[in-house]
């Protein structure tokens, strides 16, 4: 017997082993790239998601909001416009039917906003104390008109490295609430990026994209610099972490770039289209903060570096256990 641990389900080094025994075990896609959307051809993108956060609500969304932008989100990455949604709804026998209503009726208003239909579902009730309230399933499908396919094999040295926003937001609000802290002005950044990426889609320099969800903003640079053979370098004045995540970073000990972000994507571009995109960006509802966060180099391939705020250098790793479990 080797049992399941929490860590696991990070996102981090240990969800990275569990995945690649998945894909030897089963064979499936082993040939593809590993990213959060797959690429099917003729344009179609697919995604599938599950959703376990705890508490179900929080500042700034809730197990519905989130279900729908996740998938959004991953779909957006890949440069698919988000068309059509499965979800599935597994509820515990005795949770309130009027709370789970009012989660997706506003998960189907944000579909609404952005033009994506919810065309299929499934419904199970589990006895009594054989789950913890609620859990979400989705399956997205969308269409991309990009000849260049947006992902890891794409990135290039020289590229730019941008971020569309804070970093930290939604996993320290789940930890506050957790940890029974008070952290005046702590919102998690849950949202809908589609209308933010949309518009860089005609960029020919755009290479790759991916929302830094578990593990955070480190473990989506360590992914593409593992994956593509080349290092990251990434300025730490550069990545805006708000004053509530910090504090609750120093009373965790947590670090801010291993802190789930669930309205934020990290972008790799050409150097020569950096300016645009990242004016692009700044228009944009929920890209108004965008920075350059690095660069794309061929020193130390397959690692990134951190030059941190005080003159120094580090190694930036994805995180090696579970910080903080179901936070989306």
């Amino acid at each position: 017997m080797k049992p399941i641990s929490l860590s696991q389900g990070s996102g981090g080094r240990q969800s990275q082993r569990l995945v690649s025994a998945i894909l030897e075990a089963t064979g499936a896609a082993s040939d593809l790239p590993l990213e959060d959307c797959a690429l099917l051809g003729e344009g179609l993108a697919m995604t599938i998601d599950g959703y376990t956060v705890t508490p179900l609500s929080f500042p700034g969304g809730h197990i519905g909001k989130l279900a729908v932008c996740g998938t959004v989100n991953d779909l957006a990455c890949r440069g698919a416009r988000p068309l059509f949604l499965a979800l599935g709804v597994i509820a515990e026998e005795g949770f309130d039917e009027n709370e789970l209503l009012g989660y997706l009726g506003d998960a189907a208003g944000i579909c609404s906003g952005i033009g994506l239909r919810i065309v299929t579902g499934d419904t199970k009730v589990v006895p009594r104390g054989q789950l913890d309230g609620l859990v979400l399933t989705t399956c997205g499908i969308g269409k991309s008109t990009r000849a260049a396919p947006l992902g890891i094999p794409s990135i290039q040295e020289g590229d730019s490295l941008l971020l569309t926003g804070p970093i930290g937001l939604h996993g320290a609000t789940i930890a506050a609430l957790r940890y029974g802290l008070e952290s005046e002005g702590l919102v998690s950044d849950c949202a809908p990026l589609w209308e933010t990426i949309e518009p860089l889609l005609a960029f020919d320099g755009l290479r790759a994209m991916r929302d830094c969800t578990r593990g955070g903003l480190a473990t989506v640079l360590c992914e593409w610099a593992e994956a593509s053979g080349l290092g990251m370098e990434i300025d730490e004045s550069s990545v805006l972490v708000p004053p509530p995540v910090i504090s609750v970073c120093d009373l965790l000990g947590f670090d801010p770039f291993h802190l789930a972000c669930e309205g934020c994507m990290l972008i790799a571009v050409s150097p020569e289209e950096t300016k645009p995109v990242l004016e692009a960006l700044r228009r944009s509802r929920y890209g108004k903060d965008a920075e350059k966060i690095g660069t794309v180099t061929g020193n130390h391939p397959g690692w990134v570096t951190l030059n941190t705020r005080f003159g120094g250098t580090r190694i930036l790793d994805m995180p090696a256990g579970e910080i903080l479990p179901r936070i989306c």
